[in-house]
């Protein structure tokens, strides 16, 4: 009698950086498909809440920062701006330190947007986490943690969502 062996896909004991890049994708790829009813509750796309996100984020967000931090044209960011200022989300403002420069922030509806999207979001975390050991989400989040350390620029990191 032979005995018979099911392969059953396992997964590599030791997954490089390719892994780890289609894992991320296919988590984010995921999330963006969830978000998709709460984006349209918003009256938002999801390129208008990353937009709206990082306008949030950054210590001093113009247009061409948002622009290289999406990498995508200014033109292309523009467009998106001028539909967020449309709906109340963004404000456009002279700068303080320099009267040349025109600054974005969110105004008080844009943050409760955000809020409520990064809620969500965390709301399908919260679901998709359950039953995994704490210290399994512990390590994902020091990875992550230190990966963004490493990857961010000096001086340019956005700040974390709301």
């Amino acid at each position: 009698m032979v005995a018979a062996t099911i392969l059953t896909p396992r997964e590599p004991s030791h997954p490089g950086p390719n892994e780890l890049v289609n894992s991320v994708h296919d988590v984010m790829r995921i999330v963006v498909h969830h978000l998709q009813p709460a984006l349209a509750e918003e009256g938002i796309s999801s390129g208008q809440f990353w937009t709206l996100h990082l306008v949030s984020s950054l210590r001093s967000a113009s247009l061409s920062t948002v622009a290289r931090h999406l990498s995508l044209s200014a033109p292309t960011v523009c467009a998106n701006m001028d539909q967020l200022v449309s709906a109340g989300l963004v404000t456009r403002h002279r700068s303080d330190r320099d009267r040349r420069a025109v600054e974005l922030s969110l105004t008080a509806k844009g943050r409760k947007v955000e809020s409520r999207v990064w809620a969500r979001i965390g709301e399908l975390m919260d679901v998709a986490a359950r039953g995994l050991p704490p210290e399994d989400i512990a390590t994902t989040v020091r990875v992550f943690r230190e990966l963004q350390r490493r990857l961010e620029p000096v001086g340019e990191a956005p700040g974390g969502h709301s």
